[in-house]
C-alpha cells in the first residue's frame, strides 16, 4: 500500500475528488464513501479528502453539485414509481385484505406467492448473487455440521483421556511408597 500523502493538494487531484464526490451523490451514495475511495485513489485519508472537499473544491462545484443532487432526487422519484416490490406488496396488501379470513394455509400459500414474484422481480446480477449466497450458505452449513461431529468426538475422547487420567491418579495416591506431593517425603 502506497504511503499516506500529506503534500499540498493538485488541480488534478481536487478535480479527481470532485468527480468521486459527485458520481458518488449521483448514484444515490454518500458523501462518506467518495472521501474514502477518492483517499484510495489518491493516496490520501478518507478525512483530508473530506476536508478538502468541504474548505476548498465544493465552492468550485457548486453548478455541479446542485446538479448532481438533482440527479439523485429524480433517480429516487422514479425508482419509487417503478419498484417491483413495492408493485407486489401493494398487490400482496390488496389480496391479503380480500382475504382476511383466510386460514393459515392460505396465508402461507400467498406469502410464497409473495416470496415468488418479488424473487422474480430481481435483476439477474442480484438473482445470481442470491443464488451464489445461497450455495455458500449451503456449503457452510455443511462445514458446520461436519466440525461440529468432529468437535463431539473430540469432546468424549477428551472426556475419557481425562476420566482415566483421574483413575491413573488415585492408583497412583493408593500405592504404598509414593511420594508424598507436599513435602517430597515418602510414605
Amino acid at each position: 500500500m502506497p504511503s499516506i500523502r500529506q503534500d499540498a493538494w493538485s488541480h488534478a487531484e481536487d478535480v479527481k475528488l470532485a468527480e468521486a464526490v459527485l458520481r458518488h451523490i449521483k448514484s444515490g451514495s454518500t458523501q462518506l464513501a467518495a472521501f474514502a475511495e477518492a483517499g484510495s485513489m489518491l493516496s490520501r485519508t478518507a478525512a483530508a479528502c473530506g476536508f478538502r472537499w468541504n474548505s476548498t473544491v465544493r465552492k468550485q462545484y457548486v453548478q455541479e453539485l446542485s446538479q448532481a443532487k438533482s440527479e439523485r432526487k429524480a433517480r429516487k422519484k422514479q425508482r419509487k414509481k417503478t419498484h417491483p416490490a413495492k408493485e407486489a406488496s401493494d398487490s400482496f396488501s390488496a389480496e391479503f385484505k380480500e382475504n382476511a379470513g383466510t386460514s393459515i394455509d392460505e396465508t402461507i400459500e400467498l406469502l410464497n406467492q409473495l416470496k415468488l414474484s418479488l424473487s422474480s422481480s430481481l435483476n439477474p446480477e442480484l438473482q445470481n448473487e442470491v443464488r451464489r449466497l445461497e450455495a455458500e450458505n449451503r456449503m457452510l452449513d455443511q462445514a458446520y455440521r461436519k466440525l461440529e461431529k468432529e468437535y463431539g468426538s473430540l469432546l468424549k475422547n477428551y472426556n475419557s483421556v481425562v476420566r482415566v487420567l483421574e483413575i491413573v491418579d488415585q492408583a497412583r495416591k493408593q500405592m504404598p511408597g509414593e511420594t508424598d506431593r507436599k513435602d517430597g517425603l515418602t510414605v
